[in-house]
Parts: structure tokens; C-alpha cells; sequence
């Protein structure tokens, strides 16, 4: 089968690998129909995060089953499915306690497919079945290959604990963000967002309240617009904003760092949370969550429209300089293309 490869930790390629197989009863083998591009995917290219080398990268997908081992009772032949990548071990001190998002049985941590494991840049994907869930009828595939990354906002925002009366800044509006806003605007009185792509302020104009490229955001147009207030919750999808969200945020706010950036870090001084009461708040990764998001997608129409562009597989290249609004080849800066895009198989 085809699949797309981190090769020797330094760059894409597209391999011929063998096709996934069952190694337990409780197996499935899922035949790839969309499998999504992640944030995360493009910090590995920009050389902001790591993964181990020479394994298919991707980790958001649904597909058909095709293979199932004897003791696979929950599905058929042919259901419709999307993958939880994140493969807790349920075996750990942190997996008993029901904090599986923290599991610590694979070599230390967690074991999440495109990772540390092959991933779903491929045409097939086996895995346990705990790791499958099946599409419910009304959730198209392009919205159920969105409930990985809304599992992660969905964890997020819970740890935020947005009241209705409260205003909510979303900083960055690539999928992570324009989930963010998408949920958030149910949830707060007033939801505003930064992006820097043209194109993409234009896609999130329907989520959120106001938005605008980040070098026009100041706390005088913040305060016209905010009744005189800064942000009581600050979302950074971009992760490299902490600086930049302390200076926006109000007494007795939440600051959420999302945005994976390994190589990012800053100064900052304690006296501001003690004095001003703001919060820092880490979320993880999402823990248990897939059946909550299922059901919250229901709820989001609007879900499907974020995934704005689906390319082969042997089109990577044109795929991943879309969304990261340059060149990989040339390292020319180019227009960001697309909101979501999707490997469609």
C-alpha cells in the first residue's frame, strides 16, 4: 500500500509499505477514506515537533472496516468508523485512574499512531477495536473526520469553564481555532479570534464575533469592542502567544495554550498571576471523549464546511504547501489555500 513516511526524521516520502494485519482477535483493519492534515503534522515539517523517524505519519481518519478478528462482535464488514490514535495501555497507574490521556504504558508515554506508531497516511490502518468508533447516521465523513481534532477543543474548552457573560479570544484560526470559535460562540457572550491568512479570516467570519490579522488586535480596539474590558479567556491555537495573551488578558482570566511548539518558550513573571489572578491551564490530551464529540457534532452543522480541500495521496507536496502558505521545495512564502485539508483514498 501507498503511505506517506517521515523518512530518516528529516522529510515527507511516499512509500510503498505492507498492508496492515491482524495481530489479535480483537483487531480491526480499516480501508483509509479520509485521513486529515493536523497542525501537529505541519510543526514536524516546520521542525517544531518530533516523531520517530520512518513511520507513516497522520493520526485523524475514518474509514471502512474490512478485517475483523473473531472477537470483534461491535461492527461488520463494511461500518463506517473513525480511529481514536491515542492507544491508551488501561493497564498503567494513570489509565486505572481514569486518566488515560496520560498513560504512561508505551515506553513511558502514550501510544498514538502517527507518533510514535504507524499512522493513518496510508490506505489501511489496523488497531484494537476499544480505538474504533462507528459513524452514527447524520455525521457525514467529512465531519467525522474532524471529531479527533473537536475532541482535543472539547477538552480544552472544558478546562476553560467559559461562562455565558464571558468574552473569549481565539488566537490563530487554522481548524484548531475556527473549532475553537465554532464551539465557544455557543458558550460565551462575545468570541474573537486572530488570523493572518486573508483567506482564512474569510472562513471564520461565520464562527466567531470579530476577527482580524493580529498586528491590528490592541487593547484600545479590544476595549471598543469589549464594553471597556480585556479577554477573560484567551485560547492560543498558534503556540508561541503566551507573552502576547498576558497582555490581553483581564483580572482573574484563563490562559489555554493549544498550539504544539516544542521549541517555543518565554519569560514571564510570576507577580502577573499572583496579582492580576490569571490562570495558566494545561489541558492534555483530550481523555475519553470520543462519544461526547460524536454526539457534539450533531450539533454543528457547520462542522463538515472547515474540511475546504481533498487531495490524493501522491499529492502531498501540493497538499502540505497549501496549508502552510509556503514552498517546501523552494521555501518561497505562498497564500495559505485551504482551511482542512484531507488525504481522500
Amino acid at each position: 500500500m501507498q503511505a506517506l513516511v517521515w523518512k530518516d526524521g528529516k522529510q515527507l516520502c511516499l512509500e510503498e509499505r505492507p498492508k496492515p494485519k491482524i495481530k489479535s482477535e480483537n483487531d480491526v483493519v480499516i480501508k483509509i477514506k479520509y485521513t486529515g492534515i493536523c497542525g501537529t503534522d505541519l510543526q514536524v515539517v516546520k521542525g517544531n515537533e518530533t516523531i520517530v523517524p520512518d513511520i507513516i505519519m497522520g493520526h485523524e481518519a475514518v474509514g471502512e472496516v474490512v478485517e475483523k478478528g473473531k472477537d470483534v462482535t461491535e461492527y461488520k464488514i463494511g461500518d463506517m468508523v473513525l480511529i481514536d490514535p491515542n492507544q491508551y495501555c488501561c493497564d498503567c497507574d494513570y489509565c486505572k485512574r481514569g486518566l488515560t490521556n496520560f498513560c504512561t504504558g508505551y515506553n513511558g508515554g502514550l501510544k498514538i499512531a502517527g507518533i510514535n506508531i504507524d499512522g493513518t497516511f496510508a490506505e489501511y490502518f489496523a488497531c484494537h477495536k476499544r480505538y474504533v468508533y462507528k459513524i452514527p447516521q447524520g455525521v457525514s465523513l467529512e465531519a467525522a473526520v474532524l471529531i479527533e481534532p473537536m475532541a482535543c477543543v472539547l477538552n480544552n474548552l472544558r478546562a476553560a469553564d467559559i461562562k455565558e457573560h464571558e468574552s473569549v479570544l481565539v488566537l490563530g484560526s487554522g481548524p484548531m481555532g475556527a473549532l475553537c470559535q465554532m464551539i465557544a460562540k455557543n458558550n460565551a457572550g462575545f468570541v474573537a479570534a486572530t488570523e493572518n491568512s486573508e483567506y482564512r479570516r474569510g472562513e471564520c467570519e461565520k464562527f466567531c464575533d470579530w476577527i482580524l490579522s493580529s498586528d491590528a488586535l490592541t487593547v484600545e480596539e479590544i476595549r471598543k469592542r469589549n464594553n471597556g474590558r480585556l479577554f477573560d479567556v484567551i485560547i492560543d491555537t498558534v503556540g508561541n502567544q503566551l507573552e502576547n495573551a498576558l497582555t490581553l488578558c483581564e483580572k482573574n482570566g484563563r490562559i489555554i495554550p493549544m498550539g504544539m511548539n516544542k521549541v517555543y518558550s518565554c519569560n514571564v513573571k510570576p507577580y502577573q498571576f499572583i496579582n492580576m489572578g490569571i490562570k495558566l491551564v494545561g489541558a492534555s490530551e483530550y481523555n475519553m471523549l470520543f462519544n461526547d464529540t460524536i454526539e457534539a457534532a450533531r450539533r454543528y452543522p457547520e462542522l463538515a464546511s472547515i474540511v475546504t480541500g481533498k487531495y490524493a495521496i501522491t499529492d502531498y507536496i501540493q497538499a502540505f504547501n497549501d496549508i502552510l502558505g509556503y514552498n517546501m521545495e523552494s521555501g518561497d512564502r505562498k497564500e495559505i489555500m485551504q482551511m482542512k485539508a484531507v488525504f481522500e483514498f
